[in-house]
């Protein structure tokens, strides 16, 4: 299952979007980073959430500090040579985020989703570490339930829109590029 047939559901104006996130977390549709190499996925992941024009931190103001540290850590678990410790990195973020996840209440502003996209990606960063699969549908379906909650319903389903054609037509980046964003040796 392509994730083409997510995009065609995308651009049915007739197709609900609560509807299409919700046959993404049942499988029934394909869910975008589920599927794919792994640095590829991590990296969608990163933009996911920090992306400028689609990401959560572009829909949701006031979640900066918590999506950006997990962005980077999408991101150094996306390159091939990661430190030795990006366990703990992972880790580190897991009980901060928790805690704010009790602050906020599900489908007022957004908020809620948001901190549940950064806990789904905490776990699944978690998972990768320790060699247990993981698909990334929680999150994007967290991410996309944040996107739907926190716009009216044109604009979300533009900015999922533009999520899901970035997953299928990524703009690639150089290695070098890359390892010089991350600060890694190259």
């Amino acid at each position: 299952m392509t994730t083409h047939r997510l995009l065609d559901e995308l651009n049915s104006p007739h197709r609900p979007l609560p509807d299409i996130i919700y046959g993404m977390s049942t499988g029934a549709l394909p869910s975008p980073a589920s599927t794919g190499l792994p640095a590829e996925r991590w990296q969608w992941l990163a933009d996911l959430l920090t992306h400028p024009l689609w990401g959560l931190t572009a829909i949701v103001d006031g979640l900066d500090h918590v999506c950006a540290p997990v962005a980077r850590l999408c991101q150094l678990t996306a390159h091939p040579i990661h430190p030795l410790n990006v366990r703990e990195l992972w880790a580190a973020e897991q009980l901060p985020t928790t805690e704010l996840i009790a602050a906020h209440s599900p489908h007022e502003d957004g908020h809620w989703e948001v901190l549940n996209t950064a806990l789904e990606l905490i776990t699944d960063g978690l998972d990768h570490c320790n060699g247990l699969e993981h698909s990334g549908v929680e999150a994007v379906t967290s991410a996309f339930t944040a996107v739907i909650t926190a716009q009216d319903a044109v604009t979300a389903r533009t900015t999922i829109t533009a999520a899901v054609e970035h997953w299928i037509h990524p703009i690639r980046t150089t290695a070098s590029s890359v390892s010089t964003q991350l600060g890694a040796a190259s």
